[in-house]
């Protein structure tokens, strides 16, 4: 089968590699969509521990079901011919944090495109620990929309300590397509306004471009300081500050920029070599500001990301810029780099 295939950071070609094969316990989709994240991007130029040379990316997957195994047992709801969208962070089930509600953090599980092979080709096999994660879209929403569901879900599960209401005002440090997502989401919950700042006009317009102008403030934040900028705006600084790109400096900017009492996610990890921040520790004590993490999503948080594609809630739909085929999927990521797209599809079977 083609398939885009990784080189080695920087590198991608087209190719052919050994058609997926159904497992006897899991099932086989022809792709029908996948959407290129930023783990992709950063992946594609930085490379990752888990993969090697020859390795086939793409974890945003949608499919429409070809076969399905003989011990894939009752996790699977979707039968051949359903057409279906594949979280990518796989949990075992069983574990103290699955029981918990937080498979999210399951340490057993993997990730597709990764511990598994991805989705930038013709067909994709899903493995057993990953029918759990296996959701036929619902009517109304199409697969290259539905791609988006995934970092969507991740952007849900992140607002769940965060409390976001009526009067607030939330900053998203982050124009990218998470960012404009975890945008959508404050206004949805009822933040008076929502500033989203970006070092990249040309991502802002973007931005603008999908939330439009009533309730979002859009800040430009290359040349000038931040948290000054917040501070003018709000007076005590931002009830909920959200850090949707991997970047320290946004991160220690962030506890700086959140009002008394006010809470800051930091969604994202740091890249390779930059791993720790200067933490003003001083800002948690008399500000009484709480810093918060979040990583993946949830089963609830997919359940809702996909009824919010459905319905195009705040035109969550518009994050997606561009549909590639397979033969241009190695230049999206330049693209995507640039900030000259927002959120980039790959179509493989041209559908």
């Amino acid at each position: 089968m083609r398939a885009a295939i990784w080189d080695g950071p920087g590198e991608m070609h087209l190719g052919e590699v050994p058609d997926a094969a159904c497992p006897q316990d899991g099932c086989l989709l022809r792709v029908t969509a996948c959407g290129i994240c930023g783990t992709d991007v950063r992946t594609f130029y930085n490379g990752d521990r888990r993969i090697e040379p020859g390795a086939v990316l793409g974890h945003e997957i949608c499919g429409e079901v070809i076969e399905v195994g003989p011990r894939a047992g009752g996790d699977l709801t979707a039968v051949p011919g359903d057409q279906v969208h594949v979280i990518s962070t796989l949990y075992c089930g069983q574990c103290s944090l699955c029981r918990g509600g937080n498979e999210h953090l399951c340490q057993r599980g993997g990730l597709m495109g990764f511990d598994y092979q991805g989705a930038y080709a013709e067909l994709v096999a899903v493995p057993q620990v990953a029918l759990k994660n296996v959701f036929v879209i619902p009517d109304g929403l199409d697969a290259v929309h539905a791609t988006f569901a995934d970092p969507l879900s991740d952007a849900i599960c992140g607002h769940k300590d965060l409390e976001i209401g009526l009067e607030q005002h939330v900053v998203v440090i982050g124009a990218g397509p998470v960012g404009t997502a975890h945008a959508a989401l404050a206004l949805a919950q009822g933040a008076d306004v929502v500033h989203l700042l970006e070092t990249s006009p040309q991502r802002l317009d973007l931005a603008r471009g999908v939330l439009g102008d009533a309730e979002v403030r859009y800040l430009d934040t290359s040349e000038i300081d931040a948290v000054a900028a917040i501070r003018e705006a709000t007076g005590d600084g931002a009830d909920r500050v959200i850090v949707a790109c991997s970047n320290a400096r946004a991160q220690e900017q962030a506890m700086e920029m959140a009002a008394p009492r006010g809470r800051v996610l930091f969604f994202g990890g740091l890249p390779k070599g930059t791993t720790t921040i200067d933490f003003p520790s001083n800002v948690l004590h008399y500000r009484e500001v709480a810093v918060l993490g979040s990583y993946a999503s949830r089963h609830r948080d997919q359940v809702q990301a996909l009824e919010m594609l459905r319905r195009n809630t705040h035109n969550i739909r518009g994050v997606v810029s561009d549909v590639v085929s397979l033969d241009d999927t190695p230049g999206a990521f330049g693209r995507i780099r640039s900030g000259e797209a927002m959120k980039v599809v790959v179509v493989p079977n041209g559908s």
